[in-house]
């Protein structure tokens, strides 16, 4: 009995179906003349060629950001369910057209939940580069990073140390749950004060958990969408992981090549991401149900009748017969196929009997033949076994990053060898010094991590590869570093972080690369060492001054009028004003004091004390800390007089030192018996 089923989650999700009614609204305003203006789509409304096509067959025009300013006066601008950057909002409500804006209300809250992030650090979880992310990011007000899974923040936070700095955490709308899950449980040990928002659609989560379950107990699962769409392509890969056999069509005319697929699978499941029109998923059904009823011809009985197999042969055939042992395999031959469990899998613990059924369609490779009791010895594990190999074949031809989950750390006696990481029935080592963790470093802490890594080596002979995690960290952070010197503006602001401190200035950290701060703009006043204006890992705030993406260079500003030491000082001080400050150094005609970092006051000889001082060592010594009155601001040449003498003069008598007051005046009590006894 063969089932066909469509998953109840299948189709347009709340924010895709408003975005299409919204759109089909303003062409039926248009048709019928209550609005003049043409429609246009800021980017396609869905990730469906077919429905984009029938879209601008009625005059939908599709623009880019760049095109924005040569729109006619009436138009009418939809922005798409996926919203857009802050920036053009903005331009938008500036230019005065008309426009729709049909951004789901998850991606808007998220844009809310980026812009609430004022002195924290905005991270989100998902593809840097799709324009759902690229518009949320553009709302963070200050520092904001994207990582794209659990990979991809081990490499980020390899020291695994808890930070203190805050954060706060979204996810994209259409992400994995697995993987966020992941991600979420590891941000929560790296920062101490971290705000998590699970922002996944609740209708993306329904969709894929369906489709784990709908994918589990199915012989083919057909995904229907966009190899375009983000939604679309995961939900494709929880097929592939957790059923028998996955396609991915984006209309019922893909189909004709996976006839001999579906006419071999008893059990069909359909699902389909957030952008397939309801229309698609009914043709693809409908076309299935055709393929599935067609009658096997009288040709292709006897021809079946007639075949012969050999071993190494590879075939689909049909489980006849199930025990806790093997597997009968009708071939469709003479011969009966056996199937035993050790060439089925080497995992303990399987029970056959619940995972296959009568009736389920299975590749096997054939490899005994035994003519005297009608039996061939089949495997499925050797064809699982010839097919991935081929897959990391392909992988190491085309360049193609790999995931699998690290299965064992191999130690030597002077430290570590490197890892195992499990793809599919292949077993890739990762030398040590290709995990991406620093030399002598444990590599324990990989152990049961899903990562992604690139063939980099493979022996054909003993079906042997060679992987690596850092090459693929090297590629994401030249695609970082190019991406980030696109969108590099001379004056485009920073916060920072210190990574190194050399003579000649500071290395700081702006995202993905540094940039350097001379040591001519760390201070306004006299040239100090970097090393004492700075320290490894202070933030700082930076501007671009300079860069040339050919050479790799930046060259940061650090000095603006807002932090001018001079222009603090003038808006907090006046003449008359009496401030602490602190001895920086000595010279003959008095003492420089620091009034606030950077800026110097001079106190002369004259103004130290209400006496004669002719060497301001004999009374002050750099580092002492002292109160001043400022007696002088010369706003031109930015000088500062101070005095300490000008507060000594203004003490009333009774707080007069007692070593300083005349002897005429000092208590009885303090004189000496026999100059009393004489004035007597």
């Amino acid at each position: 009995m063969r089932t066909l089923r469509v998953a109840a989650h299948a189709g347009f999700c709340p924010g895709v179906s408003r975005a299409v009614g919204l759109m089909e609204k303003a062409l039926a305003e248009r048709a019928s003349g209550q609005r003049k203006g043409e429609v246009y789509c800021l980017g396609e409304l869905i990730h469906n060629r077919v429905f984009t096509d029938s879209l601008r067959a009625r005059g939908v025009h599709f623009i880019q950001p760049g095109d924005l300013s040569d729109l006619p006066p009436d138009a009418r601008v939809l922005i798409r369910a996926h919203g857009t950057t802050e920036e053009i909002y903005r331009a938008l409500r500036e230019s005065g057209v008309d426009c729709i804006d049909a951004t789901c209300p998850y991606v808007r809250k998220l844009h809310e939940i980026a812009a609430s992030a004022v002195g924290a650090k905005f991270l989100i979880i998902g593809d840097r580069n799709h324009p759902e992310v690229q518009g949320i990011v553009s709302a963070a007000p200050g520092e904001s990073a994207v990582y794209s899974g659990l990979s991809e923040l081990e490499a980020a936070f390899p020291d695994r140390e808890m930070r203190e700095e805050p954060a706060v955490l979204a996810v994209q709308t259409t992400f994995d749950t697995e993987e966020w899950r992941k991600c979420r449980l590891f941000l929560e040990g790296i920062f101490r004060k971290i705000k998590i928002y699970d922002t996944i659609c609740s209708a993306t989560e329904d969709r894929q958990k369906e489709a784990r379950a709908l994918a589990a107990t199915s012989d083919l699962t057909v995904v229907v969408g966009s190899p375009n769409s983000s939604n679309t392509v995961k939900l494709f890969h929880i097929a592939l992981e957790t059923g028998r056999d996955a396609v991915l069509v984006e209309r019922a005319a893909d189909l004709e090549a996976l006839r001999p697929r579906i006419r071999a699978a008893a059990s069909i499941s359909i699902t389909a991401g957030a952008s397939a029109p309801g229309s698609i998923i009914q043709e693809v059904r409908n076309t299935m149900e055709e393929i599935q009823n067609e009658e096997t011809s009288f040709a292709e009985l006897l021809e079946a009748s007639f075949k012969t197999l050999h071993a190494g042969d590879k075939v689909t055939g049909t489980v006849s017969a199930v025990s806790p042992t093997e597997l009968k395999v009708d071939l469709g031959t003479k011969h009966t196929g056996i199937l035993a469990y050790d060439e089925i899998t080497d995992e303990g613990g399987i029970d056959l009997t619940e995972k296959y059924h009568v009736g389920d369609p299975i590749d096997v490779i054939c490899i005994k033949f035994s003519d005297s009791d009608g039996t061939v010895q089949l495997s499925s594990k050797r064809l699982d076994i010839a097919k991935n190999w081929e897959s990391i074949k392909a992988a190491h031809e085309s360049g193609e990053f790999l995931t699998g989950v690290v299965k064992e750390v191999i130690r030597k006696e002077d430290g570590y060898a490197g890892v195992v990481v499990n793809k599919g029935t292949s077993r890739v080592f990762i030398p040590a010094s290709q995990t991406g963790i620093a030399k002598g470093e444990p590599l324990e802490p990989l152990k049961g991590q899903r990562v992604t890594f690139k063939i980099i080596d493979i022996n054909e002979e003993r079906k042997r590869a060679v992987g690596s995690i850092k090459a693929v960290q090297r590629a994401e952070k030249k695609q970082a570093e190019e991406e980030f010197y696109k969108s590099l503006e001379v004056g485009q602001k920073f916060v920072g972080t210190v990574r190194a401190i050399m003579n000649y200035g500071a290395f700081v950290n702006i995202g993905p690369v540094d940039g350097m701060v001379h040591i001519s703009e760390l201070s306004w006043g006299r040239l100090r060492p970097p090393a004492e204006v700075l320290t490894v890992g202070q933030k700082l705030n930076v501007f671009i001054k300079h860069f040339d993406p050919e050479t790799k260079r930046i060259s940061l500003g650090y000095k603006t009028p807002e932090n001018d030491p001079w222009k603090l000082f003038t808006d907090q001080y006046s003449i008359g004003d009496v401030v602490d400050v602190k001895v920086v150094s000595l010279m003959p005609f008095g003492a420089f004091a620091e009034i606030i970092p950077e800026l110097d006051g001079l106190i002369h000889n004259s103004q130290i004390s209400d006496k004669n001082v002719t060497n301001p060592a004999t009374v002050l010594k750099v580092g002492d800390k002292v109160k001043v009155k400022i007696v002088g601001i010369d706003l031109e040449n930015k000088r500062i007089n101070l005095s300490i003498k000008a507060l000594l003069e203004e003490a009333p008598a009774d707080e007069v030192p007692a070593d300083e007051v005349p002897a005429e005046e000092a208590p009885a009590e303090e004189v000496p018996a026999s100059e009393d006894a004489s004035e007597q």
